[in-house]
């Protein structure tokens, strides 16, 4: 029973120091004079290091989701830039296209009309050469009757027709007699009618 509370006493004795030398160590501590972080490990509170938010994994891949953004932006104006010529040239074209069509059926236009006046001039040479070969081979009464009712103009080309025929064939025009056979207002005007038309052949 004494060795029993000789143990009890020295463990409190111990206690006692170690409290003492705690209480003591924790006084130099915060006066400076020792660090007792120096001498027990996990005493230190170190703020935990956090790293800087331009070098951070979500920063980064923020800028280079941003990079991608723009990259893509620029890609699309340079195609939307790109389609908008492409829409202008071919609008240029088009425009070219129904110029240059509009001119080819301008000069189709044309050449049919001047194919249908060729066919009425040739026509009409025809006709003109038919009738002066007509009244020819007629007796000049009968023709001046039947030249009565044709226009001036039919009548001067049908009349000079005559005379070129009769010249080249070498004879004498029957023109002038048949004028003759004519009412004097009507054989005058005739005859002016043909000295214009002549003067008008005459080089100048």
């Amino acid at each position: 029973m004494g060795n029993f509370s000789d143990k009890i006493k020295i463990f409190y004795l111990t206690a006692v120091i170690l409290f003492a030398m705690g209480v003591f160590a924790y006084l130099l501590d915060s006066w400076g004079v020792i660090n007792l972080e120096n001498y027990i490990p996990g005493l230190s509170e170190e703020a935990p290091i956090v790293a800087d938010d331009a070098d951070s994994p979500g920063e980064l891949e923020w800028e280079q989701l941003e990079k991608e953004r723009q990259r893509i932006e620029e890609e699309r104006l340079a195609l939307e830039e790109a389609r908008l010529e492409l829409e202008r040239g071919r609008a240029e074209l088009e425009a070219e296209r129904e110029a240059f069509e509009q001119e080819k059926q301008a000069l189709v236009e044309e050449r049919q009309q001047f194919e249908e006046s060729r066919q009425i001039h040739a026509d009409r040479e025809r006709m003109i050469a038919n009738m002066a070969n007509r009244l020819t081979s007629m007796p000049p009464q009968a023709a001046v009757s039947i030249a009565a009712g044709w226009s001036n103009s039919d009548l001067v080309a049908v009349f000079r027709q005559m005379e070129e025929e009769a010249r080249i064939a070498g004879r004498a025009s029957i023109v002038p007699y048949l004028l003759t056979l004519m009412p004097a207002e009507r054989a005058a005007t005739i005859t002016t009618l043909m000295m214009d038309a002549d003067a008008e052949q005459l080089p100048r």
